[in-house]
């Protein structure tokens, strides 16, 4: 997965919108798939006309916490934006 200085600077780069909704696609393509256990109703976000599920899990210690998350959707553009929200803020 693309780290969020990689994004920036391949954004940076492109242009033309086409070019960049191409790469915000090829970004969820190379998205890692969720489980199938982890698609559940709990995990899953409403209000959003495709299907997305984001899933939380906080690492670390009480001095030093982590929050890391994962996340899937059946839509290729939103899988995409799914996978630049994980690499804004997950770590």
């Amino acid at each position: 997965m693309a780290s969020l200085d990689q994004i920036i600077d391949d954004f940076t780069f492109l242009d033309d919108w086409e070019d960049r909704y191409r790469y915000v696609i090829e970004l969820g393509k190379a998205l890692p798939d969720l489980a199938e256990e982890k698609r559940t109703s709990e995990n899953k976000v409403m209000g959003c006309a495709s299907q997305v599920w984001l899933v939380t899990h906080a690492t670390g210690n009480l001095d030093n916490p982590v929050m890391n998350f994962e996340g899937d959707s059946d839509a290729h553009i939103v899988r995409g934006l799914v996978a630049i929200v994980l690499a804004t803020y997950s770590g």
